[in-house]
């Protein structure tokens, strides 16, 4: 996770590394499957589709995923690259932020738990901010602070 500052804004992303790692891995996987398939066809397919995946699908996702938080607002941009989510939160909306978790059951019983940042706005609405990711848990952690020292109430429910 990178942060850096362009005046009071605080922009959070992920390291470089770690979106090429993504893109450099489904890169090598896709010739490897292709040489490997004739002698353990199961295992080549896998490896050509699951690079060509990790290469079009999540190393774009990893570029794109951002965070930024200022003393008016609070923008998050993540998701799948052609099904990103953006959530934007400007402060001076806010009537208070809780904080929740939500847990569910997964195949064969694996408990799953999901952290959102929920936040109700004046005129009765919400904006259900998940924080499913370290440049989303980083981000809120500040946005929290901007929002304490406005003196909106935060809820801890997790």
């Amino acid at each position: 996770m990178s942060e850096s500052t362009d005046g009071s804004t605080r922009v959070y992303t992920y390291q470089f590394w770690v979106p090429m790692s993504v893109l450099l891995g489904g890169m090598v996987a896709g010739p490897a499957g292709w040489f490997l398939r004739l002698s353990s066809a199961r295992f080549g397919w896998a490896l050509m589709i699951g690079g060509l995946i990790a290469a079009l699908g999540f190393a774009p996702s990893l570029f794109l995923d951002k965070a930024t938080v200022s003393e008016q607002q609070f923008t998050q941009r993540t998701g799948i690259w052609g099904m990103t989510a953006v959530h934007t939160v400007n402060v001076d909306q806010l009537s208070h932020v809780r904080l929740t978790k939500e847990e569910s059951r997964g195949r064969r019983g694996r408990k799953n738990t999901s952290y959102y940042m929920i936040c109700h706005l004046k005129d009765g609405s919400q904006e259900k901010v998940p924080l499913g990711n370290s440049v989303a848990e980083a981000a809120a952690g500040d946005f929290l602070q901007v929002v304490a020292s406005h003196n909106i109430p935060i809820s801890d429910e997790t």
